[in-house]
């Protein structure tokens, strides 16, 4: 590669570009420490016009280049392949004033937090939330179409998102951020590049659908003995009014969460716990406790023993509550470098594909410790495999990742829930949705991005997607 293409894309984003080692150092490793690359540069680009500019300059001169937000990702999608060019949307942050129908359009740069700060100065809410909202921007959220706790009630990023702008690899913009509620207009381009992961078009802004907020919220936690009493009561706990969340963690999980931090949980932790999540939109007049009433009651007649129930009211008592799960993710990273995976089943085979899993993880590696927590409602389990000691090998640490997936796909299940594929699951995708999808999606690849520059080993292997 000669230095026509250091000038070009100097000239593309002037003084917005970064080759010191050090200076990209954080865009080369992602949040799990485990996925790291050596990218010839870092495009920090302020402007729709800069990311087409530098997006022209590699398309011209065959440079790959890797899309990235806050690199929360968890399955190495936004990790840059060596030689590539990182285009970070840390810098697209502009916003537009919130609209009569509730919708918003920001930067893809944008924070979930910042995007939620906006929405309650305007009297909304996101409807989406993730525990890495801190970091994760709207751009990453839209590129692998995340989920979170509150899928249930609102949906998926897909769900929350009515629009979008993108810049295609050969420097072209797609303009979609003016989302009608009826358009049937040719093909929806905004729903494919929802969830692409970067491998069709950098996305620099976004149209989110806020939602109005709860008056009031109520956090209960259930500590059932096991996975089948759990699984037995579901029907019940989907029950209860103005539901927003059904989360499960094993009673191991959330004991490392006490411990990280520094307390003791309500309940006991030695079997399953589930943690419901409402909200007052559709209970009326009567307070959240009141709704809920009727239905703790028939969980207690069906023999839940009412010390194992905690119900938290105040907001520093949901907060402390909910904190039992959402700190499990921080607990497992401050132990160690894991394997995680993201995957779902078939929710008849969930009570037996979880109780399975020590043992699946145990058959590679006897001293790995699985932590296991995920969205009941969703029968979604996030596999979170610790090391005993040390770190994982990358042979062992594929080994367990085979393991599990492949119990995964034998009861009918996904090996991406909503985490996406990356480059950690390529290998998996053909297996999962089988050649004539995985080919009619390379087509799809190969229309869009012709040289394939964009993200890759994301999805496909590099150079398949040009088979």
């Amino acid at each position: 590669m000669d230095s026509s293409f250091d000038a070009a894309l100097d000239a593309a984003a002037p003084g917005r570009i970064l080759r010191d080692a050090d200076a990209m150092a954080r865009y080369s490793t992602d949040w799990t420490r485990r996925w790291t690359g050596s990218p010839r540069a870092v495009a920090r680009p302020r402007s729709v016009e800069d990311v087409a500019a530098v997006l022209a300059v590699c398309n011209d001169h065959r440079v790959s280049v890797v899309p990235q937000g806050g690199n929360t990702g968890l399955v190495g999608g936004a990790v840059p392949a060596d030689g590539s060019v990182v285009v970070t949307t840390e810098a697209l942050t502009s916003t537009s004033d919130v609209r009569e129908d509730g919708s918003v359009t920001v930067g893809a740069g944008v924070t979930l937090h910042e995007l939620e700060r906006l929405a309650q100065e305007n009297g909304r809410t996101t409807g989406l939330a993730l525990a890495s909202g801190a970091s994760a921007t709207v751009g990453g959220v839209a590129s692998t179409n995340a989920g979170g706790a509150r899928v249930l009630r609102y949906g998926t990023a897909r769900d929350r998102i009515g629009g979008l702008r993108a810049v295609l690899a050969n420097g072209e913009v797609v303009d979609r951020r003016v989302g009608l509620r009826k358009d049937n207009t040719g093909y929806d381009l905004t729903n494919l590049l929802v969830g692409s992961e970067g491998t069709l078009a950098v996305i620099t802004d976004v149209t989110w659908k806020l939602v109005a907020p709860h008056r009031d919220r109520l956090v209960l936690a259930f500590a059932f003995p096991d996975s089948g009493s759990a699984a037995d009561a579901l029907t019940t706990l989907l029950s209860f009014p103005g539901l927003d969340a059904v989360e499960w963690a094993a009673g191991s999980a959330v004991k490392r969460a006490a411990a990280l931090l520094d307390t003791t949980p309500p309940l006991p932790t030695d079997g399953f716990w589930v943690f419901v999540e409402l909200g007052d939109s559709d209970v009326g007049d009567r307070s959240l406790v009141d709704a809920s009433a009727p239905v703790i009651d028939s969980l207690t007649a069906s023999g839940l023993d009412a010390d194992r129930i905690a119900v938290a009211v105040s907001v520093t008592e949901r907060r402390a509550l909910w904190s039992f799960r959402e700190r499990i993710t921080e607990s497992v990273s401050a132990a160690g470098v894991p394997v995680k995976l993201d995957v779902g089943v078939p929710v008849h085979e969930f009570c037996a594909f979880v109780d399975a899993l020590p043992s699946t993880v145990h058959g590679v590696d006897a001293a790995a410790i699985p932590v296991l927590f995920g969205h009941f409602a969703e029968s979604n389990i996030h596999v979170n495999i610790l090391p005993g000691s040390g770190t994982f090998s990358e042979a062992v640490a594929e080994a367990l990742e085979d393991a599990v997936l492949d119990h995964v796909l034998s009861v009918g299940g996904t090996v991406s829930a909503e985490h996406g594929v990356g480059r950690a699951k390529r290998r998996w995708l053909t297996r999962q949705r089988g050649a004539v999808q995985v080919q009619a999606m390379a087509a799809i690849k190969n229309a869009w991005d012709p040289h394939s520059i964009l993200n890759p080993g994301v999805l496909f292997d590099r150079g398949q997607a040009a088979i």
